[in-house]
Parts: structure tokens; C-alpha cells; sequence
């Protein structure tokens, strides 16, 4: 009696399909017609029969495995679009089994061994493979289609927005809070009291979760606010630059405007500027921040969903929790604008012009400085140059790559060409001082503080920071500030480098 063997599989497409037992017992019945013992069932579950997929099924797998070893001769199929959906993978399969001499029979499809049934066979395999790439092709037809419109393709809409009838419509409510998000960014005010403002009200997201960091993030970098539509039928690890895919769609002013074009770039450039400092060991506050139990906090980055998340960890891995970046940068940019209050700039000022009327080594200093950036600024201008030599690049490419190199050029013209002023009057540093206040960066910051401890207020449940400035000595404070007992030299050294860069 031949021995068969039956193979079932529900597929993850999203068609109609027959259950896994309607298949079994159709097979079984087949079997039973023409004599056949049922030696093994193999079962593939929620497993697509698109393209090459079969290597991913283990039962599948398993099967042909044991056609090596002789247990049957027939595989039983209950059509034949449940081994594959690709012309060229059923091929391979008939010339495998046609070599160990076991046959494969859809029980649904039995055309015989005829040539004409052979035929047959490759019509049903082909067809199957059409129906998949055709409804996959129809698929994206219609979400472009939608998309010309500038109308929702599906899942949650942005926060701030709904859907009706397919168009988005602003959440008032919502809306609210997308502008607060905003202007926190712009301000660089952080976002600590804006999630525990939402909290209170009992804001939740779209898929109804509180709204912490990482969404405000994602929120942050969305361009529909400014009432631009952009869709692409092809994922990318960026939302930027899943919209510069080939296919993208991108239409001006088609949605209701939130923020306007003009404060999203702002806040762009100021979020591009924190990622430049997102490298590991090159966060703003890098090496100065310190665990409850002691030990150095180091910095990593984590990626969920293509979007990067900072956070501090202790490196003796104490238990403690991590401390994402966002909070311990805005611990520190809220303490350096109490730390220069107007009574703590006089006293800088002070101790600067004290310094100023004995330093002699301040124009070398300045001199290097200015060549490192000056050479800085020439490997960069070399480094298009060669880009640009390559002749392999798109003209378009080509005019920003030429556009990028104008503005280096006319950088190390005015780097060349500065000179340290001869003397620092007050006002001269009190605006240098006030500039710093109002936008404090990684260099302010690892030059005006000298450690960072996490601890948490139990009171109020949440991450608490106790700061320590280099300025003990200068603002007579006790202590003189660690390795920064030189604090004049460094200040100036500084100053210097920020004469061109705040410019």
C-alpha cells in the first residue's frame, strides 16, 4: 500500500484560506480513494507562501528533510498553492521529489501525470504567483492613490490630529499640548514639567498610553505640523529619510497647520545640534555625571522603532535606574542660568580682568587655537573635494556639495582673518557671559561644571541632581574646584574659541 505523507499550511496573508483541519481532511479523504496510508502530517502555521518563504517553514523543512530518508512516496497537498506561491520554487520542489521518485498531488487539484496536466500544474503555480504580486501592486496602487489625496492610509494618526472621513482634522485639546511641546524645544526648557502637566490632565497618545520622552520626540521630528503630507510605500529607519525614498510623496499646505514651518526648523536645528553630541562619550554632560552608589555614569544610546533614544547608566551596574540625557542636560542648563546671575557675572568679570592685566601667553593660545580650527575647517573642504572629483555624483548633489564647500571656504577666510581683541572691557564680558545664559552648550557646560550626582527625591518621586561648579574659587564659594584650580586661563581659553563660534 503506498505510503503518503500530508502537508498543511495557513498562510499570514490576508486572503480567505481553508482552516488547517478542512485541509488535513480533505487530503485524508484522498488518501482513502486511492489507498494510501498516512505515514506523517507536517503543519506550517501563519507562515506566507510569498516568494522564497519556504525556507523559513520548519515543518516544510523537516519534510524534505525526511524525503532522504524513504518513509513515503507521495506528498499530499490540498492545493498547490499551499507549498509556494512562486513558479520558480515549485519547479525546484518537482525536480527534487521527481529524483527520489515521490510524487506530490494536490487532493483539490489532481490533474493526472498527462502532459497536459503538467501544464496544468504550471497554469495553477503561475496564477498563484500573480494573484500574490498582483494584490500586493493593487495594494500599493490604491494607498498612492490615497496619498495624492492627502488622505489618512491607516493606522494612528500624529497626536493633535483625527480622522474623519479619510482627512485629517485638528484635535483642539491635543493640539494644545503639540504647541507646548514646540516651544518647550525652542526654549530649550525641557519637557519634565510638560509629561507631568499631561499626566495631571490625563492626556494619553493615540494608542492610549502616557506621552513621555520618546513620543515627544517622534512628535518633535514630524513634519505634517506644518501642514505638509508626505507618505512612501517603503519603510526607512528615519521618518526623514523614509519621505526621500523613491515613490515618496510630499504635498504643501494639503493638512490643517499646528506649528509653523518656520519654528519646526528652529527646533530641528537646535534637536540636530543635541544629536551631534549624542555619540557614546560626547554627550553634553559626558563624564561629569556620577551614580547614587559613587560610581561614574557612562552614556549610551538605545534605538527603538529607528529612533534614538540617550540615557546615562551606572558602570558598576548597581541597580540604580538609568537617567535618560534629556533630564540630566536640562538639570544642567537650568543650573548654569541660576549659577550666572547678575551678582555671579560681576564677580567673573572680576577675576577675568584681574587675570587679564598679568597674562602674557594669551595671544599664542588664541593662535592655536585658530589654526586647529582653521585646519578643522580645510579637511572638511578636502573631503568634498574629493567627493566632488569622484564625478559619480547626481547634479544635484553635485550643486550642494559645491554650495557646502563656498561656505567652508568663506569660514576659513574669517577664522584667518580674526584677531583677539587687545583688551576685555566689562560689557564686552558681561555680553560674552549673558550669551552663554541664554543658550548654554556642551562646551559651557563641561567648562562651568565640575560633577553631576543623581540621587531621587523621595518626596516627590523623581530623579533629583546635585550640581557642583568650577567656580568655588572665583565666586567664593569653599573649594577651588578640582582640576579647575586654573579657572582664569581656562575661562579665557574659552572665551576665545567662543568669539568665532557664537559669532
Amino acid at each position: 500500500m503506498p505510503s503518503a505523507v500530508i502537508y498543511a499550511r495557513f498562510s499570514s496573508d490576508k486572503q480567505t484560506e481553508d482552516s488547517i483541519e478542512a485541509q488535513v481532511r480533505a487530503c485524508r479523504e484522498y488518501a482513502a480513494r486511492h489507498g494510501m496510508t498516512i505515514a506523517d502530517i507536517y503543519i506550517d502555521e501563519a507562515v506566507s507562501g510569498k516568494g522564497s518563504k519556504t525556507a523559513q517553514r520548519r515543518q516544510y523543512q523537516k519534510m524534505l528533510r525526511d524525503c532522504e530518508k524513504g518513509f513515503f512516496d507521495t506528498i499530499l497537498i490540498h492545493k498547490y498553492d499551499r507549498i509556494a506561491r512562486n513558479l520558480g520554487e515549485h519547479v525546484n520542489l518537482e525536480a527534487k521529489l521527481k529524483d527520489k521518485g515521490i510524487r506530490l498531488i494536490a487532493a483539490a487539484q489532481d490533474f493526472g501525470n498527462s502532459n497536459e496536466a503538467k501544464i496544468m500544474r504550471a497554469l495553477m503555480w503561475s496564477l498563484s504567483e500573480y494573484y500574490i504580486d498582483n494584490l500586493a501592486a493593487e495594494t500599493k496602487k490604491g494607498l498612492r492613490e490615497t496619498a495624492l489625496r492627502a488622505e489618512h492610509t491607516g493606522g494612528f494618526p500624529p497626536f493633535g490630529y483625527d480622522i474623519v472621513n479619510k482627512k485629517y482634522v485638528v484635535n483642539e485639546f491635543e493640539a494644545v499640548f503639540v504647541r507646548k511641546m514646540f516651544d518647550a524645544a525652542r526654549d530649550r526648557k525641557g519637557f519634565t514639567k510638560l509629561i507631568e502637566e499631561m499626566a495631571a490632565a490625563g492626556v494619553r497618545g493615540k494608542r492610549g498610553k502616557s506621552i513621555k520622552y520618546p513620543q515627544i520626540y517622534e512628535i518633535l521630528r514630524n513634519e505634517k505640523y506644518t501642514g505638509l503630507y508626505a507618505y512612501s510605500p517603503t519603510e526607512a529607519e528615519n521618518r526623514a529619510d523614509r519621505r526621500t525614498k523613491p515613490g515618496a510623496i510630499k504635498i504643501e499646505n494639503a493638512l490643517p497647520v499646528i506649528i509653523s514651518k518656520a519654528q519646526f526648523m528652529e527646533v530641528q536645528k537646535i534637536m540636530d545640534e543635541r544629536n551631534q553630541t549624542g555619540r557614546k562619550a560626547n554627550y553634553m554632560c559626558s563624564g561629569l555625571v556620577y551614580c547614587r552608589c559613587g560610581a561614574k555614569m557612562h552614556g549610551m544610546t538605545s534605538k527603538r522603532k529607528g529612533h534614538e533614544y540617550p540615557y546615562f547608566y551606572c558602570s558598576k551596574k548597581c541597580g540604580a535606574p538609568v537617567v535618560r540625557m534629556e533630564e540630566v542636560d536640562d538639570a544642567a542648563i537650568r543650573y548654569l542660568k541660576d549659577l550666572l546671575s547678575d551678582e555671579n557675572q560681576k564677580a567673573i568679570s572680576d577675576a577675568l580682568r584681574q587675570y587679564q592685566a598679568g597674562e602674557g601667553s594669551r595671544m599664542t593660545e588664541f593662535k592655536q587655537v585658530l589654526k586647529q580650527r582653521i585646519q578643522g575647517k580645510q579637511k572638511q573642504y578636502d573631503a568634498l573635494m574629493k567627493n566632488l572629483s569622484s564625478g559619480a555624483l547626481p547634479d544635484e548633489v553635485v550643486a550642494d556639495v559645491g554650495q557646502q564647500m563656498k561656505e567652508i571656504k568663506a569660514e576659513i577666510a574669517v577664522l584667518e582673518a580674526t584677531e583677539p581683541p587687545k583688551d576685555f572691557t566689562v560689557d564686552t564680558i558681561k555680553a560674552w557671559l549673558e550669551s552663554i545664559k541664554a543658550a548654554p552648550d556642551r562646551d559651557a557646560v563641561r567648562l562651568l561644571i565640575e560633577r553631576i550626582d543623581v540621587g531621587e527625591d523621595e518626596e516627590k518621586e523623581k530623579t533629583a541632581f546635585n550640581i557642583q561648579s568650577t567656580l568655588k574659587t572665583v565666586l567664593g564659594i569653599h573649594g577651588c574646584g578640582g582640576a579647575h584650580h586654573c579657572f582664569p586661563e581656562i575661562l579665557f581659553k574659552y572665551y576665545y574659541i567662543s568669539l568665532h563660534h557664537r559669532a
